[in-house]
């Protein structure tokens, strides 16, 4: 049975987002539990839909054909003890024409009694009762966003440094892009302040701000390319 304590479960999942590249189909996320109580943790899936900015659950699908152009995760339970962490396996079998987008969401949660955790009434019952009792109501839940790329990216990124204010990254690829190591240096990048990621989808467009005095640096990630750019 898992180690009971009145203290709160912490989680923390690591990369916000996650990439599975041409010719990789699955990948494995470590959920950590930093807290001093056991997690129970339920996984959810949700598709996102960039196009109209919604993101919905997976569709109910039956037969082995439909069941290919679906994410995969798992366990959809974690069971996470203190200082403790589990892997979870996140798998894309169908086709891959286009990109795809989904939220994966781990959230803690109170066990019941026949929820997928397999505890037992006492269990349940020992444990809900030390987390009344330290003040916990409310648990804090994370989400990754994972891209799955097309199996033939096409790559056409357009950097401008026609602005004083900004570096405008176009992706008019078919391709997610990425900036990677974001950050304002003073000339031979000494002095740097804090670094940034961001991620830009085919047809959207990216303002690098720009600081006085400063260089702009960040490397220009086109799957395995990467390019060095300051302004």
């Amino acid at each position: 049975m898992p180690q009971l304590s009145c203290a709160t479960p912490v989680i923390g999942i690591g990369s916000m987002y996650d990439l599975l590249v041409p010719g990789m189909q699955s990948m494995t996320k470590r959920i950590y539990n930093t807290g001093d109580s056991t997690a129970f943790i339920r996984v959810e899936l949700l598709e996102i839909h960039p196009e109209n900015r919604t993101e919905a659950p997976q569709k109910e699908m039956s037969g082995t054909t439909l069941e290919q152009d679906r994410l995969i995760v798992t366990p959809q339970r974690l069971i996470i003890p203190p200082a403790g962490f589990q892997a979870v396996r996140i798998l894309w079998p169908g086709g891959r024409e286009k990109e795809k987008y989904f939220r994966i969401r781990f959230t803690p949660v109170m066990p019941e009694v026949d929820d997928s955790f397999g505890l037992d009434k006492k269990t349940v019952d020992e444990y809900r009762k030390s987390a009344l009792s330290a003040g916990l109501n409310v648990l804090t839940g994370y989400g990754t966003v994972l891209i799955v790329q097309p199996d033939n990216p096409l790559f056409n990124s357009v950097v401008l440094d026609t602005s004083p204010e900004a570096v405008s990254v176009t992706n008019n690829g078919n391709a997610t892009i990425s900036l990677d190591n974001i950050r304002q240096c003073k000339m031979a990048n000494t002095d740097c302040g804090s670094v940034s990621r961001e991620f830009i989808l085919p047809g959207r467009t990216h303002q690098v701000v720009k600081k006085a005095g400063y260089k702009t640096n960040f490397t220009l990630i086109e799957g395995n390319n990467k390019r060095v750019l300051s302004y």
